[in-house]
């Protein structure tokens, strides 16, 4: 008999969280959005929390279902084989827990936790614009601030789960509209990893107001450096990061 549990994606961003529910093929039949403010959490409300909404989101739906994998999609740098949030910007006091293991003590079904960037670029070489890609770059611009990579077709993670990783000033995050040496120091940093990862595509996820300056100054470089890699929006800016956890929580279903 087909296994009609639900796929569960947690998608957690600085002050939302969206709970999802799929079905095996990976089509979406609910998915109701929480208020979480995680600079205000501890470990363990952090588990009560999160746990209480997908019991809740199960209640809404009133399919009398359960969880069959549950993917968390969480901004911050994580370590997705043991579950452990490594650094969470907005919140130290979460860095060094292990999010997915402690949820595991009361929901009984494989759990797994990924970097949301990481989660975005996943769903767009799954789904998304970088179908058939072999090596990408990620770069949000709008909200993490910070970058992804694809290279061989699998996620490059480095020594230290995050690689890849952009310095951004502060400056730069507060501004309404991206510009000025700030961003130049930027575009000098993805043009450097593109050219070391030999990448195919660059992704940009930024402000459509900022968007025509940004991929100017980036094609302007690489023509400079004779270099020819194809600059694109994402396809799915709205919910890439979703798509991702669910194709982790899809693979994460065939352990039980």
């Amino acid at each position: 008999m087909e296994n009609d549990n639900a796929l569960v994606v947690v998608s957690m961003h600085e002050s939302s969280t969206d709970i999802v529910l799929a079905d095996q093929n990976c089509n979406i039949s609910f998915q109701e959005t929480y208020e979480l403010e995680i600079s205000k959490l501890d470990q363990d409300s952090l588990q009560w929390e999160i746990g209480g909404m997908i019991a809740k989101t199960f209640g809404l739906e009133n399919k009398q279902r359960s969880s069959a994998a549950i993917a968390i999609s969480f901004p911050g740098i994580v370590e997705p084989i043991s579950g452990k949030i490594i650094s969470c910007p907005s919140n130290a006091k979460l860095n060094d827990h292990s999010m997915s293991g402690e949820l595991k003590q009361n929901i009984n079904c494989p759990i797994g936790i990924e970097n949301i960037v990481n989660s975005s670029l996943i769903g767009e070489n799954w789904q998304g614009i970088a179908q058939n890609i072999h090596n990408a770059l990620y770069i949000d611009l709008k909200e993490s601030f910070s970058s992804a990579v694809l290279a061989d077709n699998q996620i490059i993670y480095g020594s230290n789960f995050n690689a890849g990783n952009l310095i951004i000033s502060e400056k730069l995050k507060m501004s309404q509209h991206l510009g000025g040496k700030e961003l130049e120091n930027v575009i000098d940093q993805i043009v450097s990893f593109a050219i070391f990862l030999d990448t195919e595509i660059i992704i940009i996820n930024a402000q459509k107001s900022d968007m025509n300056s940004i991929s100017g100054l980036l094609n302007a470089e690489m023509k400079a450096r004779s270099m020819n890699i194809k600059i694109v929006e994402p396809k799915f800016p709205d919910n890439n990061e979703v798509i991702g956890a669910l194709k982790m929580a899809l693979t994460l279903s065939f352990e039980q």
